[in-house]
Parts: structure tokens; C-alpha cells; sequence
């Protein structure tokens, strides 16, 4: 039986097979994604790879899958999602033909994939000369240490987030609907980084704290592959105790293999700290599937389609967001 965070059943879901996951399509009732359904929010038209430097001066690669639509209205309501890959890994495991990052972009969704630092690409620190040779030194997830996944949540999700910054104020996303899916380790990396976007105070340019401009309280949902029980170097309890804050309202929707032994483990850190309450009943979701795989690995499966329920979720709690519309985002402390 289908449950939500915490062990309580999922109203009116106590009957469906597990493996259809059609739970969030009921949730959303018709928003539920079909190929045809992008073409309201725009064509599916280009992927771009870009190099972005962190301020600690390290390059971070990253694959750009952009929305396009011949109307600006439309394109700049596009809603993004991260996608961070797992433990020794890289971006190329969300792409290719059928990978979840197409499959988003045909959707309807901006979608930005990520080498974090030391893995795929983005192995070496900026030099004068140019980018770090294409493919790196093949190391990555080697030699990562604490300050490694710190950096990540200080360092290269913020040069990630500027990039998104510049695509929002030319009007071809919306960075208030923001989305992170982070695979194993990089759950915790995701969820940190939320923390820190929805803590940072807005410019003082207004003389209401609604009128003034944001600085972040942009990622409004998230999605874990296998979340483990710790990272090194990243406080998940309290990241993730400040994730469910009500008042922020960020969507969750976790995914992990039940016959794993790893994700057993850690997804009881998961329920504890996301137990059932009125607060989270229409936000949080916890999911096992009867498989012994985890992270990226529960993608690709035609039995389990954990891609359709990511894109039900991304849907419900992205696109159909009532508060998320865009704004120009620059301070007017900084306008002419």
C-alpha cells in the first residue's frame, strides 16, 4: 500500500498497485504530463553546454536544456530543475535519448544537469589559460572530503543559481519555480542549498517585506533518489528539518529501493523527520519500490516508471505553482 511520509495512507490511495504509481496523477487529477501537453508551455529546441566558474575559482560543467516559446509570456513561466547527479557519477547519467533530462525538457521544463565539483568534467580549478580538458581526469566522486560537499552548497550551486538568475531576467524561465533532483549524496547537497536560498534576507528596496525584491525562496520542490543517512561535512538533520518548514512550503517527494540495504537504513531518518502532519499532507512524499537498487539506477525501468511520477510531482508542485509568477528580479537599489 502507497503511503505518505511517516506511514499514513495516502487518501484514497490504499488500493492501487504500487508498481502503476498513479498516486500523483490522482493528486493532480488532469495534470498529468503527456508529450502533446508541452507544446502549451513552449518547444523543446536546443542543448547548450556551458562552463560556469564558482567563486572559489573552480569550473563547473554544466548541459542547459532550454524551453523555447514564440511567446514571452509563456517562455518566461518556464519552471527549472537541477538535476545533481550520484555518488561517482556524472551528468551524462540524466542524459542521452531516454535520459530523465530530455524527458523533463519535453515536458515543458527548463532543465539544467550538473557536474559537481571533483566529478565528469568539472575536475580542475579555472585557469588563465581556459577550461579544464573535456572529461577531466576521470575522478570523479575520488578523493571528495568534507569541505568538498560543503563547497558544493556554498560554492557551486550558487554559480549555478546565478546562471539561472541571468536566464530568468531574459525571460526564459522562471527561477521562482525552481526544482532540485539530487541522487544519493547529492540529496543532501540539494536540500542544504534550499535551506540556504530560503534564509537569505531580501534587498532592502521596498517599504513592505512583500514589495521588496528576493534574493532566494526560489526552490519550491525537491526530489531525492536513495537520500543516505549523512554526507560528510553537511548537517542533514537540520537541513532537512528546516526544509519541511511550513511556511515554506517546499514539495518533497523521496524515492528509494526497499530491498536495498542502504536506502532501508537511511530512509528511516527520512520518515522520522518527515512524519505525517496536517502541515505536509499535500507536499510530502515517501516512496519505496520492491527492487535492491538505488539512486540514478531506479530510472530506465519500464515496471517501476519513477520518470512519469518525478514528472506528475515536478507538475503539480512546479507548473502549477499559484504564487510563482514572475518578477524581475534585479534589486532597484541597482537600477538607474
Amino acid at each position: 500500500m502507497l503511503t505518505r511520509a511517516g506511514g499514513q495512507p495516502a487518501s484514497g490511495l490504499s488500493s492501487m498497485p504500487v508498481s502503476m504509481l498513479g498516486w500523483l496523477a490522482i493528486l493532480a487529477a488532469s495534470a498529468s504530463w503527456s508529450p502533446s501537453s508541452a507544446s502549451a508551455q513552449g518547444t523543446p529546441a536546443s542543448r547548450i553546454e556551458r562552463v560556469l566558474q564558482t567563486e572559489d575559482d573552480w569550473q563547473i560543467y554544466i548541459t542547459y536544456y532550454q524551453v523555447t516559446s514564440a511567446k514571452e509570456n509563456l517562455a518566461k513561466e518556464t519552471p527549472v530543475v537541477v538535476l545533481l547527479h550520484g555518488d561517482k557519477q556524472n551528468r551524462l547519467f540524466w542524459e542521452g535519448e531516454k535520459g530523465l533530462a530530455p524527458a523533463l525538457q519535453q515536458a515543458g521544463f527548463a532543465v539544467i544537469t550538473v557536474d559537481l565539483r571533483k566529478h565528469g568534467q568539472s575536475t580542475n580549478v579555472a585557469r588563465a589559460a581556459g577550461d579544464s580538458p573535456a572529461g577531466g581526469k576521470n575522478t570523479e566522486g575520488t578523493n571528495l572530503h568534507a569541505e568538498d560537499y560543503t563547497n558544493m552548497v556554498d560554492y557551486d550551486l550558487p554559480a549555478v543559481k546565478k546562471f539561472i538568475y541571468e536566464q530568468h531576467q531574459a525571460k526564459r524561465l522562471n527561477m521562482n519555480k525552481m526544482g532540485i533532483i539530487g541522487a544519493e549524496s547529492s540529496a543532501i547537497v540539494a536540500a542544504c542549498f534550499a535551506a540556504n536560498d530560503w534564509t537569505k534576507d531580501r534587498y532592502d528596496d521596498a517599504p513592505t517585506q512583500e514589495m521588496k525584491t528576493p534574493r532566494g525562496q526560489d526552490v519550491r520542490a525537491l526530489v531525492f533518489l536513495s537520500p543516505p543517512q549523512k554526507a560528510r561535512g553537511l548537517p542533514l538533520t537540520d537541513a532537512l528539518t528546516a526544509v519541511r518548514t511550513p511556511d515554506w512550503n517546499i514539495a518533497l517527494l523521496t524515492l528509494y529501493g526497499k530491498l536495498n540495504k542502504s536506502d532501508a537504513a537511511a530512509i528511516a531518518t527520512h520518515r522520522r523527520l518527515f512524519g505525517y502532519t496536517k502541515a505536509n499532507k499535500d507536499r510530502i512524499y515517501l516512496h519505496g519500490y520492491n527492487v535492491n537498487l538505488r539512486g540514478i539506477d531506479l530510472l530506465g525501468k519500464k515496471e517501476l516508471d519513477a520518470e512519469g511520477s518525478i514528472i506528475d510531482f515536478l507538475k503539480l508542485h512546479l507548473k502549477d505553482l499559484k504564487d510563482g509568477e514572475w518578477r524581475d528580479r534585479q534589486s532597484r537599489l541597482l537600477k538607474k
